[in-house]
């Protein structure tokens, strides 16, 4: 069974011959112990794409030392990886716990040795006064041979600190500003490098994905902050694939609201791209949100009228509805997770994520001239922002019933598209896309509240009118009648922000 930390640690460059620091100067440092010599061998495994190395990620299997096995690193930020371990297993043969975790980026391409990295380590506890061991230095004299192009070989020394657990930010940052301090004026320098795996095949790496492309400027490119968050959305969508593999708690809803996410900026910007490549997008986007979406409806459904039966009095309760409801949902969302794992591992599945990626890579973008990205998103914004207006107003002068649900579901769809488009718009037009894409948020959540009472009423109605269901029929209707007064009261709390809703614009 694999196992998954969290790595906190700095890396330093340094000259061969440079004398190993004073640890104890260190603040926060009381003692200092023995050092302890391993010999590594570590084999890096990627595709010969080297599709893990553009996300950040380093697979190997690596002999020698405490931790011998096989280790996925995941990037989680600045000076943190996820790390995932597990057992030595069979030298070439990946573990089913590991490539679950990669399928995304894999999506059955073979994996194979692209570099293999020997290295002298010597490590030092770092201890603090009440004898805790607070981190680990590393002196790493490395020995790299690459096997990804014609073979080559480096070398390097590198120094790492890493902390023994997973500390608050202001706390790793002190510890780490007051090593840095020593560490440099020994002779070392902070390092840019990411990994060991990223020194070793320096000048082969492609361009590192998730990350945006480019610094977007307001008088610059239009398509640069969309093409931005396209980039880092598809690499969370990527992050999401894993999580619905290993059954991870609300991984289906994650994977399905990054889905709707992209398709949506890809709908809001489509004007900056040429129409087939964003057509094919969309459709290939939607048809996988709709899977996902049958499984988590069927969720938040579940959970909903299982709520709202465990708060009724028992007396109301005619029957064993609450063991009918959990047998009912199980096979509806058994039917469709099944439906899911098979969409995820097919070749359609993985093409879409080829096509994604390509898009960003190389964009199809429309040959039409563009205002500059200030006014371009802009534009869009206020299309989105005027489009919501519409369908609130609609949707006030709306008769109550089924027609006014159905309106601020549209209202609901409208907002989401808002905060879509304006948060890919954040990065020119700073706080004013952000207070945009937070009201949108905030109308998208009170109606999203809505439209499950709307749902969970259709499905109350359908059950308590189906035949045979004798004095059970009492209780749904019990339950639909909670249903319509939390409806009417979601309503009312969005009718106070009216005049906000018509105001949202970029300016």
């Amino acid at each position: 069974m694999a196992k998954s930390t969290v790595e906190v640690e700095r890396k330093f460059d340094v000259d061969p011959s440079t004398p190993l620091p004073d640890l104890k100067a260190i603040d926060g440092v009381s003692r200092v112990g023995e050092p302890v010599t391993h010999q590594l061998e570590a084999v890096y495994f990627d595709t010969k794409e080297l599709a893990l190395a553009s996300y950040g990620m380093t697979l190997r299997r690596r002999t020698g030392g405490p931790d011998a096995g096989w280790h996925l690193k995941l990037p989680k930020g600045p000076g943190r990886r996820t790390e995932i371990h597990a057992a030595l297993g069979r030298p070439e043969m990946v573990p089913d716990d590991i490539l679950v975790h990669v399928l995304a980026y894999t999506r059955g391409r073979a994996v194979a040795p692209v570099a293999i990295l020997n290295t002298r380590r010597t490590s030092i506890g770092l201890y603090a006064e009440d004898g805790r061991a607070i981190a680990e230095f590393v002196d790493d004299h490395v020995e790299a041979q690459v096997s990804f192009t014609d073979a080559t070989s480096r070398t390097w020394r590198e120094w790492e600190l890493e902390l023994n657990h997973n500390p608050g930010d202001d706390a790793a940052a002190a510890l780490f500003d007051a090593a840095a301090g020593i560490l440099t004026k020994t002779g070392a320098r902070p390092s840019e490098r990411t990994s060991k795996l990223a020194t070793a095949l320096a000048g082969h790496l492609p361009r590192p994905k998730g990350r945006g492309r480019e610094v977007p400027e307001r008088k610059g490119p239009a398509v640069v902050p969309v093409l931005n968050y396209l980039d880092q959305q598809v690499a969370r969508m990527l992050r999401r694939d894993a999580q619905v593999r290993m059954n991870a708690d609300d991984s289906v809803h994650q994977l399905r609201s990054v889905t709707r996410r992209i398709r949506s900026v890809l709908h809001s910007y489509r004007k900056f791209f040429k129409a087939g490549p964003v057509d094919e997008l969309e459709a290939g986007l939607k048809s996988l949100a709709q899977t996902l979406g049958r499984y988590r409806d069927a969720e938040v459904l579940h959970r909903r009228l299982r709520e709202s039966l465990d708060e009724l009095p028992g007396r109301l309760v005619l029957g064993p509805l609450a063991a009918e409801l959990d047998e009912r949902m199980k096979v509806r969302k058994d039917t469709a997770l099944t439906a899911i794992r098979s969409r995820m591992d097919s070749p359609g599945y993985f093409r879409l994520l080829d096509q994604l990626e390509a898009f960003v890579e190389e964009p199809p973008v429309a040959s039409e001239v563009m205002p500059g990205a200030g006014k371009a998103t802009a534009k869009r914004v206020n299309k989105a922002a005027k489009r919501l207006a519409e369908r609130h107003d609609a949707a006030v002068a709306a008769a109550v019933g089924p027609s006014r649900d159905k309106a601020f579901h549209e209202v609901r769809k409208a907002a989401k598209k808002l905060r879509f488009a304006a948060a890919a718009a954040e990065s020119i037009h700073g706080k004013q896309a952000s207070k945009i894409a937070d009201m949108a948020h905030r109308i998208q959540t009170i109606l999203g509240e809505h439209q499950d009472s709307a749902v969970a009423r259709t499905e109350l109605l359908k059950l308590g009118s189906a035949p045979g269901m004798g004095n059970a029929a009492f209780t749904y209707g019990v339950l639909h009648a909670r249903e319509r007064t939390a409806a009417d009261a979601v309503q009312q709390e969005y009718l106070r922000l009216g005049k906000k809703v018509r105001k949202l614009r970029i300016t």
